[in-house]
């Protein structure tokens, strides 16, 4: 079984680029599978999870796909004692694709926009729908955290020595076929011809671009320090996972 695992952060355009590649129907189908309620339930076993991430994620050539924040690691760990990536690569011929996005500014106001009115696609529906409110702190917190990320990752791979694409969202916005090349490439599959297809839209908006301007210069002219936790909690991956889980992160935990 051949299976591609996309190596990214929340807002880094991974849910668009995956809506492209899973249109093909020879890519496998990208989506959040270690989230459960994507999955559609809750694994006893890590076995079970595996065996439900590929059911879910593959298309009938036999290929699958995974999306996966460092979040969803540190769940698999914690709950099956399990390293999902390292097993799905100990277990299958795996590529990795790390998609990450320059603009980590703009990437942090997506999120707290995102968290904020609970649309997290241009798709979605939302009733009693909130306007987010301009959140310096949160725009503050969501930017360190998304950059620890993306440090997970790179360190994750440094370590393990895994072969992977490095891949920019910023590059693949007037022209997505690279991230469809390399995921047909690492997948073995031709590289599907003609457009792809997808109902997402942009949702960045001129309030995107006002909230960057004002929060360049808040940040200019106020203690970034002072919009963070008193204590500063500590730089690990538990703490990064209860922050995008939107739960309260540990100032104590070593």
């Amino acid at each position: 079984m051949k299976g591609v695992a996309i190596l990214t952060e929340a807002r880094s355009g991974s849910e668009w680029l995956g809506s492209l590649a899973n249109s093909t129907g020879t890519l496998g189908q990208s989506a959040e599978w270690l989230d459960t309620d994507t999955l559609g339930f809750k694994p006893k076993s890590f076995d079970e999870l595996l065996s439900g991430v590929i059911e879910r994620g593959r298309t009938e050539n036999g290929r699958f796909a995974v999306k996966l924040f460092p979040r969803h690691l540190d769940w698999s760990q914690a709950k099956y004692g399990t390293d999902f990536l390292a097993e799905c690569v100990r277990r299958h011929a795996m590529g990795l694709i790390l998609l990450e996005r320059r603009d980590r500014l703009r990437q942090a106001i997506s999120y707290c926009r995102a968290k904020a009115s609970g649309r997290w696609r241009s798709t979605m529906d939302v009733a009693d729908r909130v306007v987010p409110q301009y959140d310096f702190a949160g725009i503050c917190q969501a930017y360190f955290l998304i950059g620890q990320s993306y440090a997970f990752w790179e360190a994750y791979l440094r370590m393990s020595g895994l072969p992977y694409d490095h891949l920019f969202y910023e590059d693949l916005v007037d022209d997505p076929r690279p991230y469809i090349a390399s995921v047909a490439r690492q997948l073995s599959v031709e590289m599907p011809s003609g457009e792809f297809r997808t109902n997402l839209r942009v949702q960045r908006d001129t309030r995107t671009e006002e909230w960057a301007e004002r929060f360049q210069s808040d940040a200019r002219s106020r203690d970034l320090l002072a919009h963070l936790p008193k204590k500063v909690a500590p730089r690990n991956i538990n703490n990064l996972a209860r922050f995008l889980l939107k739960r309260q992160m540990r100032i104590g935990q070593a």
